[in-house]
């Protein structure tokens, strides 16, 4: 989200729509912040939201104009709105059909209902600012670090979230300066200059001109970090600055480096479904081989996949099967989807409902 305040909440050759041009944020300082917080005798601070209950008109940190939950989760009927004249994805909307026009992020409206496919915790990252504590979850499942985040304090940036400064407790202070960096080149080593500003994650935003901040089609999505020799992330820090990794500074026993939880890679049988791992087979007798992926060749927004380069810069529709990497949100959205455990697709009512997303990848499972 690198147009104005989320964070406190992600080629180039002639068919390449994946934008590396510049997304921080662009317009006048008045269309963010405000000196005094008033106008005419009357609140600067009109838009925004510090929960979906009702508008927060108080005076708040950087002299900002709203919260960065009230910039981007508007509960809007548009997945992107302006506020002045600058565009702002928003993480919470009520637009079109489930999953359509969300926005890669996802859409946390699917936790509250708001979106009218009923409520549920299991969609999603149950937010503090959302008011509404998960019911079933006290801690992030698989939490290798023991990272200290709860139902109660799980929020967007910061020591308890994931965007931002993660050694930082505050929302605000955990992104601030991030929306004002030149971030022409996404390399992870700042808040500004990192993937979607989770810090020391690299990648591609799709900033656009063509849909924007939505992982769309093949030729107009994000281009996520993977690695195949991922390591163990911190509490603070994504291994190998990839996007599993960072899933992994809370969800650390999923991540594939620990043998009691996963297995060891190139044997079976796995316990959980592996992640950055090469998107190949492996033969008992230790060949390499494509097998059921090889089918895999063209881009689908169902199950993405990452890549090895930093920034990847070739044809954003096309999967190299034995090349191209599994990641965590080859399977997972990030924020919330309209599925149960954030999955991409209804993996429980299939066959005869929705969208088979294992076989886009186990193409001879189809």
């Amino acid at each position: 989200m690198k147009t104005l305040l989320f964070g406190i909440g992600f080629t180039l050759s002639a068919v390449v729509l994946v934008s590396m041009s510049q997304a921080r944020v662009t317009g006048k300082c008045v269309n963010c912040h405000t000196m005094h917080n008033s106008q005419a005798g009357q609140a600067m601070a009109t838009y925004g939201t510090s929960n979906p209950e009702g508008a927060d008109t108080d005076p708040k940190v950087y002299l900002l104009r709203g919260t960065c939950f009230g910039c981007h989760a508007q509960m809007t009927s548009e997945a992107i709105v302006m506020i002045e004249s600058s565009k702002i994805p928003q993480v919470f909307h009520n637009f079109g059909q489930p999953g359509a026009d969300d926005l890669a992020g996802g859409n946390f409206a699917y936790i509250t209902g708001y979106k009218g496919a009923g409520a549920s915790d299991a969609r999603g990252h149950n937010i503090v600012q959302l008011n509404n504590p998960d019911d079933t979850l006290s801690t992030p499942p698989g939490d290798q670090h023991a990272t200290g985040i709860t139902n109660f304090n799980l929020t967007c940036a910061g020591k308890y979230g994931c965007h931002g400064e993660r050694l930082v407790v505050g929302d605000y202070a955990a992104i601030r300066g991030g929306h004002h960096a030149d971030d022409s080149a996404i390399d992870g080593l700042t808040v500004g200059t990192s993937f979607r500003y989770l810090d020391g994650v690299k990648g591609v935003e799709n900033n656009g001109p063509a849909y924007p901040w939505q992982d769309y089609n093949q030729n107009h999505h994000n281009e996520y970090k993977g690695s195949t020799t991922p390591g163990i992330s911190g509490p603070t820090s994504p291994a190998g600055n990839t996007i599993s990794g960072l899933c992994a500074e809370c969800h650390g026993y999923y991540h594939g480096v620990s043998q009691d939880e996963m297995g060891e890679y190139g044997h079976t049988p796995w316990r959980r479904h592996p992640t950055d791992v090469v998107l190949q087979g492996t033969t008992h007798s230790g060949t390499n081989t494509l097998g059921e992926y090889a089918s895999y060749g063209t881009y689908d927004v169902v199950a993405p996949i990452a890549r090895p380069e930093d920034n990847y810069t070739e044809d954003p529709s096309t999967v190299r099967p034995g090349t191209d990497i599994v990641m965590c949100l080859s399977c997972h959205g990030a924020h919330a989807t309209n599925y149960f455990k954030l999955m991409r697709w209804n993996y429980r009512s299939w066959p005869g409902d929705g969208v088979n997303g294992c076989a886009v990848c186990h193409t001879s499972k189809d």
